[in-house]
């Protein structure tokens, strides 16, 4: 989904049909419900009804929080709200409010003698560790005093330009060794590693054995030393992240590395066994010329009538619930109770399930709102849908991502509010040829800029500016492992794998709908400027 964060003076344009108290009271907990709060708390209502409201939270995120306390009239509300925006930490003398103000951002720009005097205003062991280490000189010897945590919560926890201004130093091997003892060793490598810019950091990252570590640090180490051309010792970190991979997808990508690294096609071959479905296991079916049929594009339905609505994301969750709680042995007999056509991506999913995930649907039951689009758009739209939704027209996400394209409210109070007929709830975003009308008009702007799926599917996650600025860093140049080590390196894990599994989605669709797709030829184009995007000078 887009990820963009709207303000909290965010104005709805879809709330002409307001929610009432007794809606919401009347409707069992879950996310669906904490949504329709979230809606009621944006209407003109009084402190007592959001009280009321507030307290039939599912869960309490900090959007809810914040559009609580706006509401109330609750002053220890109001106080904590207050006291966690404050950036003015110096003059806060109570420790409570201190404490919910407090963070390592806020306290970088601070001379030595206001973070002296900040630490004794403070109880947290931790919190002073790590104010007494940001005003050490930058170097090894000056942090050798402090203990694990507090050096890698010094190293992540702050920005990347001071990183790069302050940290970016040389830490030897002893050094090292010992920060691998703390589970934030972890982020401490990724960030390293996804910065070109922090090259000391790097080097000291050659030294590290990768065997007290996970598969991905593992991986990460891998990618640092091909970057530093060392392919004996990226062998032997992507060695040991295939001992410690517990995913298929890592396993698989692991493999296709250590092809790349090797050119030996019996990466290949292993990639061929795989029963998932992925860019990796595309590109070795294709290098090697073998087939693969572990997928469906239909499912068998029947004209009865449906016994519940999936437009409904209450009566969704209770679907869900139903799924989860079935027995593996059950679940065809369950599957077979979700014949009607509308419940086909219902059915499809109990059908993966059934089968291990070994078997994968493709499945186009929507394609009555996609016929006036070419069969590449259609193929982005499906490979769009099935990550965000599973195909599921009421699916909502923790950050109230709405329906089968997963669009954020701020995105579709945008469209609206230039649609001859405006919508007037967000539950309509729940009817699949609207959410799918919207989602079309969304691509139409994303593909005056990017011409690639893997560049849509990123930017549809993480935003234009998002991926313009990664693309922008010298990404998907023409360097040895391009264009492969960059989509690796991006540091958005979320945009990162979302990308991925978009892409291998499109590829199985434009098969499937009989278009000719060579996913090797899509890695090549992403280094073509002229291909892919217009951000790029146009070589």
């Amino acid at each position: 989904m887009l990820k963009i964060f709207f303000t909290l003076s965010l104005v709805l344009v879809c709330a002409n049909a307001e929610i009432s108290i007794q809606e919401i009271q009347s409707k069992p907990a879950s996310r669906a419900k904490d949504f329709m709060v979230w809606q009621y708390l944006q209407q003109n209502i009084t402190p007592k009804q959001a009280d009321a409201a507030f307290y039939e939270l599912d869960g309490v995120g900090h959007k809810l929080f914040y559009a609580y306390a706006k509401k109330t009239d609750k002053e220890e509300i109001k106080e904590t709200v207050s006291c966690m925006q404050r950036d003015d930490i110096l003059s806060i003398d109570d420790k409570d409010c201190l404490a919910l103000a407090i963070s390592p951002y806020k306290t970088l720009n601070m001379t030595n003698k206001q973070r002296e005097d900040l630490s004794k205003k403070i109880d947290s062991k931790s919190m002073q560790d790590l104010l007494r280490i940001q005003s050490e000189p930058f170097n090894q010897k000056a942090y050798e005093s402090y203990d694990a945590n507090t050096i890698l919560t010094m190293f992540t926890s702050t920005t990347a330009s001071y990183r790069r201004n302050n940290l970016n130093i040389y830490l030897d091997k002893k050094f090292m060794n010992n920060l691998t003892k703390h589970w934030k060793i972890s982020s401490f490598i990724k960030v390293i590693v996804n910065d070109d810019k922090l090259d000391k950091l790097q080097k000291s990252l050659l030294v590290l054995d990768g065997k007290q570590l996970n598969s991905q640090s593992n991986f990460w180490l891998a990618l640092n030393q091909l970057n530093h051309s060392d392919k004996k010792n990226a062998l032997k970190h992507l060695e040991l992240t295939l001992v410690k991979s517990a995913q298929r997808i890592d396993v698989d990508k692991t493999y296709f590395w250590m092809y790349k690294v090797t050119n030996d096609k019996k990466y290949l071959n292993k990639l061929l066994l795989s029963m998932d479905i992925n860019i990796y296991t595309l590109y070795a079916h294709e290098v090697m010329k073998e087939g693969f049929d572990n997928y469906f594009s239909s499912v068998e339905t029947t004209g009865v009538k449906a016994k519940q609505d999936i437009q409904d994301p209450f009566e969704w969750n209770e679907i869900r619930h139903e799924i989860k709680s079935t027995p593996k042995d059950e679940l065809i007999d369950l599957a077979s109770t979700y014949k009607n056509k509308k419940m086909s991506p219902v059915q499809a999913l109990i059908l993966e399930k059934a089968y291990n995930y070994k078997m994968h649907s493709y499945i186009m039951p929507y394609d009555d709102y996609l016929k006036d689009v070419s069969i590449d758009e259609k193929a982005l739209v499906y490979a769009i849908m099935k990550q965000e939704s599973h195909l599921i027209p009421s699916a909502l996400s923790r950050s109230y991502a709405l329906g089968l394209m997963q669009l954020m409210p701020f995105l579709v109070d945008y469209i609206s509010k230039k649609e001859e007929k405006p919508l007037e709830s967000y539950k309509e975003m729940f009817i699949p040829k609207n959410n799918i009308n919207y989602a079309l008009k969304h691509l139409d702007w994303m593909r005056k800029s990017l011409y690639h799926p893997l560049f849509m599917a990123y930017a549809y996650n993480g935003g234009m500016g998002f991926f313009k600025n990664y693309l922008l860093k010298d990404n998907f140049n023409d360097g040895p492992y391009e264009p492969f080590i960059s989509m690796e390196l991006m540091s958005n894990s979320e945009s990162r794998e979302y990308g991925k599994k978009v892409l291998a989605n499109y590829v199985m669709y434009k098969k499937i709908m009989g278009e000719d797709i060579s996913i090797v030829h899509l890695f090549d184009t992403l280094t073509q400027p002229k291909k892919t995007d217009r951000f790029r000078e146009q070589g």
